[in-house]
């Protein structure tokens, strides 16, 4: 039989709940990022008349610096999503270590 739920395990469910909803918008926003990203990389190419672009070609350094805000946005976005990832991680050792 499970013992009693204390008003410290519920506060330290209530936190793990929170985390998970956090990191579930942060993953959306992530995602929603990625392709923002991949949409102004394939926009940059289609504008020029290019279809593919060589890694550290001269192109590709014109394509990274027209498209750095979008890239800014992703590298942001992807920041938040790892730390929400890690602040669910610790809320649900938190509660699991809960006595």
């Amino acid at each position: 039989m499970e013992p009693p739920l204390t008003t410290r395990k519920i506060h330290l469910m209530v936190a793990v709940a929170k985390c998970a909803i956090e990191l579930d918008a942060y993953e959306v926003c992530a995602t929603t990022k990625k392709q923002v990203l991949r949409e102004a990389y394939a926009d940059w190419k289609a504008t020029r008349g290019i279809e593919h672009v060589e890694r550290d070609s001269d192109d590709w350094q014109a394509m990274m610096s027209d498209t750095s805000a979008a890239y800014q946005n992703r590298a942001y976005a992807k920041k938040n999503e790892v730390n929400a990832r890690r602040r669910l991680k610790t809320a649900v050792r938190n509660f699991r270590n809960c006595n």
